[in-house]
């Protein structure tokens, strides 16, 4: 009942802001969408399915992450994702607070 109130609520405030202006910033995924698509926008980022990692430590050096651009070394925690791109353990877990996809393969299912 809980997620379903949340739901209600985001819908609510969504609707509110959609009818103050042609354009709107996803609360979610910080897009501009058209005030037109910004229901089912909404729902996608609601409902779109998080992404998974397998989790180890770095054996060797791999060069560089491309989200914090420091040097990844062996005994690091890394985080390699489905399109075979790795990165800190760290670094990819507050990208996807921000984003659903990987940094470099944005398209990638």
């Amino acid at each position: 009942m809980g997620k379903y109130c949340f739901q209600e609520t985001l819908k609510d405030s969504f609707t509110l802001i959609t009818s103050l202006s042609q354009d709107i910033k996803c609360p979610f995924c910080k897009k501009t969408v058209p005030s037109d698509e910004a229901e089912v926008h909404l729902v996608m980022c609601l409902t779109r399915p998080k992404i998974t990692y397998n989790e180890d430590e770095l054996r060797e050096d791999k060069g560089e992450c491309s989200i914090c651009l420091e040097e990844m070394s062996s005994g690091d925690r890394i985080a390699r994702l489905p399109c075979l791109c790795i990165y800190h353990k760290s670094c990819i877990d507050e990208w996807f607070k921000r984003k659903n996809c990987c940094p470099e393969h944005p398209g990638y299912d």
